[in-house]
């Protein structure tokens, strides 16, 4: 299938609304852990607000804050303290180190919130939840890795073994060999990913018979900010020259934005694009009809290109 072809087919074959890869639906292993630590944070909270201000108690106070530092600096995040710290424009991570800008926030946190010893489960888990996203950073290349493994590839991180064996993939951070570092890429395969990808390491490298294609692999449910800034590279590394015929770009993007973008149809002779979905779409077309070598692929694209084509 050409370039255009597969994109299509991705096109009639979004991605699911829900994805177990994404999923992170199980309470945390380490929640008890979490709730002992916020009750204690919650203890030096409520010990200050009864003698912050009282005649001598400024030594008793000062050893408080010391241990309310250790506490915060080890696995605090989770607590409502931490949650005002980032209310107030900071973090536990600054106040933890700085003895100064500790008291001013928590005396703060007395005047502005209740201090109470309740401690639900339900709301901990609530936050934790609520910062899943950050488990996302390369659940899109393990993915990816995972259907490769399935489906006859061969993992390995030796360059060696990679050219010599007919469907195998590495991770490009290359591993202890570092064959397949930014340094090793550009000295086994000729290939220098850097200022024409603003700096950006790529995710795998695959290898399906003599063919060789260099893949990012994004997740986005929504556009703006940095996900734009995301957007855009991989779109741009549709339009990167590997300068061999062998040699190929995927562009791969899961996740419902995934779905708006592909939804975006517009013509290319059209003047009017409306928004920047649409503008995204039409460099997406432009870049894949003048690199007919390089690809955008979606999951169900990618198991077609490498698992249902021969």
């Amino acid at each position: 299938m050409t370039n255009l072809e597969i994109f299509e087919f991705c096109k009639n074959k979004q991605e699911k609304r829900f994805d177990s890869f994404y999923i992170f639906s199980d309470k945390d292993k380490d929640l008890p852990k979490h709730l002992e630590k916020i009750k204690t944070i919650k203890e030096k909270l409520i010990t200050l607000k009864q003698i912050l201000g009282r005649e001598g108690s400024e030594k008793l106070t000062e050893q408080i804050f010391e241990d309310l530092s250790v506490e915060l600096t080890s696995d605090g995040n989770y607590s409502e303290f931490a949650c005002f710290a980032n209310a107030c424009d900071t973090s536990i991570g600054e106040i933890s180190n700085d003895k100064k800008l500790l008291r001013e926030l928590t005396e703060l946190y007395l005047q502005k919130r209740d201090a109470t010893e309740i401690v639900p489960a339900e709301w901990v888990q609530a936050i934790i939840d609520k910062g899943a996203s950050r488990k996302k950073g390369k659940v899109g290349e393990k993915k990816l890795a995972k259907i490769l493994l399935q489906n006859d590839f061969v993992q390995t991180d030796n360059v060696e073994v990679f050219l010599k064996t007919g469907k195998t993939f590495a991770n490009f951070r290359g591993g202890k060999s570092k064959d397949f570092s930014t340094a090793g890429v550009h000295k086994n395969f000729g290939v220098k990913f850097g200022k024409k990808t603003q700096g950006k390491k790529l995710d795998l490298i695959i290898k399906k018979g003599e063919q060789i294609y260099f893949l990012e692999a994004k997740h986005l449910r929504v556009s703006g900010g940095a996900q734009n800034k995301q957007i855009l590279e991989i779109i741009n590394l549709l339009n990167f020259k590997t300068g061999k015929e062998n040699y190929h770009t995927i562009a791969f993007l899961d996740g419902v934005y995934s779905n708006e973008l592909l939804s975006a149809g517009v013509s290319l002779k059209s003047k009017k694009l409306k928004n920047k979905v649409q503008r995204q779409y039409a460099d997406i077309i432009k870049f894949l009809r003048s690199n007919p070598d390089n690809f955008w692929l979606n999951t169900a694209g990618f198991k077609k290109f490498f698992v249902e084509q021969n």
